[in-house]
């Protein structure tokens, strides 16, 4: 598994990397449009994509550089640390220099933007949730690796405590760069909710360990003990019936609580965060995706109407009335539906059938729990073998992406035991 990994990380930083900033980026850069596959740093600059005003970002191939290079990042050291295997290491320490950069190219501390472009200056200052929550536990993580230096380590105190002050000083929203207005998902991290819950207790965890400042543990036991523990309440395996509805992104609270639960190591309330990581994955493998009440349909159908979703989903042998989970989905997946001449085809197949499975099997592997890891993985190797194979026509990096953190944190299992 860890060689073939390797040959598809060989791929996806030739496909997506950058050299001059050490990051991947969302669309491929060595097509025949080569960097004109980005926004241009004129179109950053403005805050529009293609023409149309995009504040952030979305369609520009530099919207999720903190978010796909930082789950990369912490699964690098999750692999590296389970096989001490020089060239993850290398892998791993081009990616920590473009993080550096993401956490270094703003003048406001704490911020994490989207980008930068490869010109290693230009980015978009509406940021969200996925890219701060992930960015602290990529910087936490690499923290602990043994890879990071100490001038590395610095950094990461630096960031995470401006970070933590300017969240705080917002009342733990996140705020577009100049902190005027609340950002694009930049919903409260107090609100009583799991994704409030989970974000709050989980990077105040990240940061007062990184940092060592006795301030940051005294507020995440303030927060830990408030109304009773609610936050805590919210976190109960019996809690994660009432995730609803679960998207193609979910995947990133799945590195909250793997953070969470390894920073509280064999406490009671580490106990809790496992349990919980591992019951909010068994709802995403077990859930019938073809109900919205259970996973959001706008991620793979847009708003189309029943019936043109419908026809969709005929194509591969599926009906919105029939219910089928990630793995009926991923059963129906044939990589040469991304050579289809259709762009529905490919698309729906993309996002739908090769996608959303990627979500689930991702909570599952950060889960640890041998079950679920037993049970995903024949289909992740699957999901590396086909990028091997097939990742030249797929020009987006998503998937590419989540295949290589998928298989490093296979690697990274596989070994441990």
């Amino acid at each position: 598994m860890l060689d073939l990994t390797l040959a598809l990380l060989d791929d996806y930083l030739a496909g997506f990397g950058a050299e001059s900033t050490g990051l991947v980026y969302h669309h491929r850069l060595n097509g025949p449009r080569g960097l004109d596959a980005l926004a241009s740093p004129e179109e950053v600059a403005a805050g529009t994509v293609r023409g149309r005003e995009m504040r952030w970002g979305y369609g520009s191939g530099i919207q999720d550089c903190a978010l796909e290079n930082g789950q990369l990042l912490y699964a690098l050291c999750d692999a590296y640390d389970a096989t001490g295997d020089e060239r993850l290491a290398q892998i791993a320490r081009r990616i920590w220099r473009g993080m550096k950069l993401i956490g270094s190219v703003s003048p406001y501390p704490g911020f994490v933007p989207r980008g930068p472009h490869p010109d290693g200056r230009s980015y978009y200052r509406n940021s969200s949730r996925d890219q701060h929550a992930t960015y602290v536990y990529a910087l936490w993580r690499w923290h602990r690796s043994p890879l990071a230096g100490d001038d590395d380590r610095a950094f990461i105190a630096r960031f995470l405590g401006a970070f933590a002050r300017r969240m705080e000083r917002n009342d733990w929203q996140v705020m577009v760069e100049d902190e005027s207005e609340i950002a694009h998902v930049g919903f409260s991290w107090k609100q009583r909710a799991v994704p409030g819950a989970i974000s709050l207790l989980g990077s105040l965890a990240a940061v007062r360990e990184a940092t060592g400042d006795d301030r940051w543990r005294r507020l995440w036991e303030q927060y830990s003990r408030e109304d009773d523990g609610f936050r805590w309440e919210l976190l109960r395996p019996e809690q994660a019936s009432q995730l609803r509805p679960l998207t193609l992104y979910w995947n990133q609270f799945g590195m909250d609580l793997a953070s969470l639960s390894r920073i509280l190591g064999h406490s009671e309330q580490g106990r809790r965060a496992r349990e919980f990581a591992v019951a909010a994955a068994r709802e995403s493998m077990t859930r019938n995706v073809f109900s919205p009440d259970h996973w959001r349909r706008l991620d793979w159908a847009d708003e189309w109407d029943q019936e043109r979703t419908e026809a969709a989903v005929q194509r591969f042998g599926l009906s919105l009335d029939e219910p089928a989970t990630v793995l009926d989905l991923f059963a129906a997946f044939d990589p040469e539906q991304w050579h289809a001449d259709d762009r529905q085809t490919r698309s729906v197949s993309g996002k739908l059938l090769f996608g959303i499975p990627t979500v689930a099997f991702h909570l599952a592997l950060l889960s640890e729990d041998p079950e679920l890891v037993d049970q995903v993985a024949p289909h992740v190797r699957r999901m590396v073998e086909v990028m091997l194979e097939h990742g030249e026509v797929y020009d987006s990096g998503e998937n590419f992406s989540r295949s290589a953190v998928l298989g490093l944190h296979l690697v990274a299992l596989q070994d441990a035991r």
